[in-house]
Order: C-alpha cells, then sequence, then structure tokens
C-alpha cells in the first residue's frame, strides 16, 4: 500500500496536467495516467509483498498453528527428523518460486511497455 500510494503520488504533473488540458475526467486521468505511470513502482511494491507474504505465512504456522506446513517443520524438528524438514521446506521453497514467478509474469504483462534497459533481465 504504501510503494502504492508513493507510486501514484510521483506521477510527473505535466503528464496530470496534459490529460486535463485535453479535458479529460478524473477517472480517465486515474486510468489512463496514472496507473500507467504507477504501475512499475506497484509491481515492485507487490514483488516485495508476496517475499515478506511467504515469510509472514510460514512464522504464523509454526508459532499459532495446529496444522500446516510451519508444524510440520516444528514437529519434525523436535523429532530431529532431519529428512522431513528438509522436504518441507523445499515445498516452502517451491511456493515460494512459483508465486514469484506468477507475479513476474503478471509484472511483464502489465508493464511490457517499459524499455527493456529500464527493467532487469529476467
Amino acid at each position: 500500500m504504501v510503494t502504492t500510494e508513493a507510486a501514484v503520488r510521483s506521477v510527473p504533473a505535466h503528464l496530470v496536467e496534459m490529460a486535463r488540458s485535453y479535458g479529460a475526467s478524473e477517472r480517465q486521468v486515474l486510468l489512463g495516467v496514472a496507473l500507467p505511470a504507477a504501475a512499475p513502482m506497484i509491481m515492485t511494491g507487490v514483488r516485495l509483498g508476496v517475499g515478506r507474504a511467504v515469510t509472514g505465512m510460514i512464522n504464523g504456522e509454526m508459532f499459532i498453528a495446529v496444522v500446516g506446513l510451519g508444524h510440520l517443520v516444528t514437529e519434525a524438528g523436535g523429532r530431529f527428523d532431519s529428512a522431513s524438514v528438509l522436504a518441507v521446506l523445499l515445498v516452502v521453497v517451491a511456493v515460494a518460486l512459483g508465486a514469484l514467478a506468477l507475479v513476474q509474469a503478471v509484472d511483464r504483462k502489465i508493464t511490457h511497455w517499459v524499455p527493456r534497459t529500464a527493467r532487469s533481465e529476467r
């Protein structure tokens, strides 16, 4: 949310002024100027949020859940069952990589107009 707010606030004023001078409504300015201009920064916030969400999911499950991946890691760790801990951690890594791949695909779809030199090579 903070990144999205900062992204919308950082839209160049001359773009908004130009749209308004051509008679664009507030909705047209938002959908046609502000969101496209803020899209790269919004997607940056989403990518950061996905990493934190996976971490939070595991931490939450370890501390308060009775079932789930975090509980399995805690239980297997208590039994010193390193194979089970590693298996669960591999599942967590797969989930995190899948979520990141999904976000990157959406990012490429939304910000396809951004020049390749401005984006990191994926």
